[in-house]
């Protein structure tokens, strides 16, 4: 972080026990520099890495679609840590319930987010069913942001159609919807961030991008044309970083996220970088 910043916000920090929850996604056919995820993450592993960086606050994200993850991350924030919120989990197919589980998770902590992993549903479409509007409606009526995890354009195809359904809830794209920088289809994926960013309501996070160029020695190069793409269409009031970890490992590790991060923003004024490091997060969120 540079020397004048006072506040950096890491808005995606993933952690998971082994013991506690399945996180089957791990288990799926996953390439082979995934296997190293194949074990218990701990924040207390990123620590060193995340104060060397000067972050001074950091949101856990959800990683299984179960309450018991939640809880868990919800354990980590009550320790005292950096960590100060959480973007959790609860059925989006269960409307009638909603009220009621939103309440009980604002009470457990400070949960200022709900996921749903998308991107592991079979059905592309499965944010569109009607149940899952229902409770994106609770979600705004609790003040609460959606983070939306799609890693194909189908599922960014489906933005427009959510923020115009719900105006007032905040839905944060996460890891750009993975660019398909160096693809026939990265034109495309211009086109639909333009259009998700019409939308006042949709911002997105700099993060998970170390596994989207076409080889494993990137340099933040390889990233400026998304991120110069995400800049241009959300401009840097609803731009925000995430470091990934501990799935950043794969690309890198933590360092190397942020010091892509830094050379990324290192052409904006000071406003535009602060609006990155912490001020889209706080919008966003609706944090302090």
């Amino acid at each position: 972080m540079s020397e004048t910043a006072t506040r950096l916000i890491d808005t995606h920090l993933h952690q998971w026990d082994l013991d506690q929850c399945e996180y089957a996604w791990l288990d799926a056919d996953l390439p082979p520099a995934f296997h190293q995820l194949r074990r218990t993450f701990r924040v207390d592993e990123a620590r060193e890495h995340i104060e060397a960086a000067g972050v001074t606050e950091a949101i856990l994200v959800q990683a299984e679609n179960s309450l018991a993850d939640t809880e868990a991350m919800l354990a980590v924030t009550a320790a005292g840590n950096r960590v100060t919120a959480v973007v959790g989990w609860f059925d989006l197919l269960d409307p009638e319930s909603a009220p009621a589980a939103l309440d009980a998770l604002q009470a457990a902590g400070p949960v200022v987010g709900i996921r749903h992993l998308i991107h592991d549903e079979p059905d592309p479409d499965w944010v569109l069913r009607p149940e899952v509007g229902e409770s994106l409606s609770v979600l705004a009526e609790h003040g609460m942001a959606y983070d939306f995890v799609g890693v194909q354009l189908r599922h960014l195809e489906h933005v427009p159609t959510l923020a115009s359904a719900v105006g007032d809830l905040h839905i944060v794209i996460d890891h750009l919807n993975k660019p398909p920088i160096g693809t026939d289809d990265f034109p495309r994926w211009v086109e639909l961030m333009g259009a998700v960013a019409s939308f006042p309501n949709v911002f997105a996070k700099v993060s998970g991008l170390h596994n989207v160029t076409p080889h494993a020695d990137w340099t933040p190069d390889d990233l400026r044309g998304a991120f110069e793409v995400a800049l241009e269409s959300f401009g840097s009031g609803r731009l925000m970083f995430g470091s990934d970890w501990p799935v950043c490992n794969v690309g890198g590790g933590y360092p190397r996220q942020v010091e892509a991060f830094e050379a990324l923003i290192a052409p904006l004024d000071a406003e535009a970088t602060e609006d990155l490091q912490w001020r889209s997060a706080c919008r966003a969120y609706g944090l302090d």
